[in-house]
């Protein structure tokens, strides 16, 4: 059960019944992949167009600092044991380093051809590379900030997702339409899998013990059995999927829809769409908030980190509609306050037209 979700027992009444988007906060140009620090209640945005990072601070909603980085930062990790942020350039081909909690650059770290997607084994200080024009993933040793590794991936490696369980790596290879499947421990490739075409993101789900994949070409969100494998369902979502995350009791599972400018909330145990949540333009990933269970939404299109508040719930219940609504107007004649002619409806039949109501005191 995430953080003030309703219980059995209880529940909430009226307007409580539904999400609630508390603020729109700019960070910078292109924002993608988000990051929270839990302890000093902050967010970490990658923007992209912006070639850099902005903190927020996530109680006054409000930026507190931007640093530069490489060339088009897309993937975000923080390490909480070192208070480091890396993040992907993929343009410059690097993984920049800096301190969370002041945005000092520390280092840069030589990665593979175009940097897309990162993976993090925070028991093995790992971060995995998904390395689009290079189709490898780049092992890098998180405390002595170096590369020790390359695994040979599929055609567009990017987003990776790290099943802690069993220690396995899975990278989606955007252009071969496939999951690399590897070892996170020995770095041994174990296996391909195809997915959908276009996968753009990928998470895993200790909880229910789930990989979903956010096939962006084809509109559907599909999931696996971490245990063997094999693909248990398959959800269908509004246009262009590219982000995923999934609530803290594996219930919920958050899909950004860059083509629409909302997010699909899927109920993960009645195998269906829920609701959708209207957040920015073009939004580009999402993650949940541990402490308060707000779902945080990159908008690349907006420039913008959307908060909402319980994003289990659906929106609010729309205002009645009025009885007028849809029947005929009704006949009138009014005099012309100009020219004093009288004036009737029956001359704007078939036009568009607004009548402005007004008192003359």
């Amino acid at each position: 059960m995430g953080p003030g979700e309703p219980t059995a027992e209880g529940g909430y009444g009226g307007f409580d019944r539904a999400h609630r988007v508390l603020a729109h906060v700019r960070v910078g140009m292109g924002p993608e992949a988000i990051a929270v620090d839990v302890r000093r209640r902050r967010a970490f945005v990658a923007c992209s167009r912006s070639d850099a990072v902005t903190a927020v601070d996530l109680v006054r909603m409000t930026p507190l600092w931007r640093t530069r980085v490489g060339r088009e930062p897309i993937p975000l990790i923080f390490d909480a044991p070192t208070g480091r942020l890396f993040t992907a350039d993929a343009r410059s081909d690097t993984l920049s380093v800096l301190d969370a909690a002041t945005g000092e650059p520390l280092t840069r770290i030589a990665v593979g051809a175009y940097p897309a997607g990162l993976g993090y084994h925070p028991r093995l200080r790992r971060i995995f590379s998904g390395d689009t024009a290079g189709s490898t993933v780049t092992v890098v040793d998180v405390d002595r900030l170096e590369p020790i590794a390359a695994i040979p991936a599929g055609l567009g490696a990017g987003s990776i997702a790290i099943d802690l369980r069993r220690d396995r790596g899975y990278c989606a290879n955007f252009m071969a339409a496939s999951l690399t499947v590897f070892d996170a421990a020995t770095l041994r490739p174990l296996d391909r899998i195809a997915v959908g075409r276009g996968p753009c993101k990928t998470v895993a789900d200790p909880v229910t013990d789930r990989l979903y994949v956010a096939n962006s070409l084809e509109n559907t969100v599909l999931w696996l059995s971490l245990a063997d494998g094999r693909v248990g369902g398959r959800f269908t979502v509004e246009r262009a999927p590219v982000g995923v995350a999934v609530s803290r009791d594996g219930h919920h599972v958050y899909v950004c829809n860059r083509g629409a400018g909302t997010v699909s909330v899927l109920d993960a145990r009645a195998g269906a769409e829920s609701h959708r949540i209207r957040v920015g333009y073009g939004p580009g990933d999402c993650v949940i908030d541990p402490a308060t269970g707000r779902l945080l939404v990159s908008n690349a299109g907006s420039g913008s980190l959307t908060v909402v508040d319980r994003p289990w719930l659906p929106g609010p219940e729309p205002p009645p509609r009025h009885p007028a609504v849809g029947r005929p107007l009704p006949g009138f004649a009014l005099p012309d306050l100009h020219t004093g002619r009288i004036r009737t409806t029956r001359e704007w039949a078939e036009k568009k037209y607004v009548i402005n109501f007004f008192a003359s005191w």
